[in-house]
């Protein structure tokens, strides 16, 4: 059976393959210095197979790349079984000074714990195999990057009460998901408010959205919808989405109170 190549991962093997090279260093020494196979190194400098984060450790110890190859695997990572329409927002995610975001179904993908993740993942993508869940998976917390980096955008997330409440997985998933979220929020990392299930005026009857804010360019939006989204430059457009979110910003409760909500709900899962 001919192993294709995968046009993420090529990348990674040319620039491990260039380095080792360079070190004058050949497949089979190194391949005894990382204890793996020649065969295994040789698929991952084909990009026939997928490096792991362990790979890329190894292989910048092993070569003194001062770390340039675990960075290299942690972009792609990013791009890793990205559908193709939505790997514009995680380039332009990874580039923002600020990120606010509306949420009327599911917890944001960036503030997704694992677990509740791989349900989300197993629930809306049944025709994918345990393999692909769990690229996808891993896939996702690699995004996370965003949130935890030093120099991190500013990040709001408003989120209508339903997000929270809406049992995903199992009650201990959802328990460990909203201790994740708690968190977050409590240690600054994030700013939450909550949209409360009693609102009239609810602002947010529509999908969710995000807005991008950068330095160096206009603002962009980008709503969802089932089976792809689409990133909005229009000035007039991106006003109106600044617009909603302010309102749901103003008929949501405070970021306080917000999470004693979550830890409210929280408790009643236990």
């Amino acid at each position: 059976m001919v192993e294709k190549p995968h046009a993420i991962w090529i990348r990674f093997g040319a620039e491990a393959k260039r380095m080792r090279t360079n070190a004058g260093v050949s497949q089979d020494q190194l391949s005894k210095t990382l204890r793996v196979s020649p065969a295994l190194l040789s698929a991952i400098e084909r990009g026939t197979r997928t490096a792991k984060r362990h790979h890329a450790e190894a292989l910048d110890a092993a070569l003194n790349t001062g770390g340039s190859l675990t960075r290299l695997w942690v972009n792609l990572s990013n791009q890793q079984d990205v559908p193709d329409w939505f790997r514009d927002v995680v380039v332009l995610e990874r580039q923002a000074a600020e990120i606010r975001e509306y949420q009327s179904i599911l917890v944001p993908g960036l503030l997704q714990a694992e677990e509740y993740a791989r349900a989300v993942i197993r629930s809306s993508r049944p025709w994918d195999d345990v393999e692909q869940v769990e690229r996808s998976v891993e896939s996702r917390m690699n995004r996370r990057e965003v949130i935890t980096r030093t120099g991190r955008p500013l990040l709001w997330f408003v989120l209508d009460e339903i997000t929270i409440r809406r049992i995903v997985g199992s009650q201990e998933i959802m328990h460990d998901q909203l201790e994740h979220l708690r968190k977050l929020a409590e240690d600054g990392v994030v700013r939450l408010q909550v949209v409360p299930l009693s609102t009239l005026n609810h602002p947010g009857l529509c999908s969710p959205f995000r807005l991008m804010s950068f330095d160096d360019r206009p603002s962009v939006a980008y709503a969802e919808r089932l089976k792809g989204g689409e990133l909005i430059d229009a000035t007039d457009q991106v006003r109106e989405c600044n617009t909603i979110f302010g309102s749901l910003q103003a008929e949501a409760l405070s970021p306080s109170a917000s999470v004693e909500m979550v830890c409210k709900v929280q408790g009643e899962l236990q």
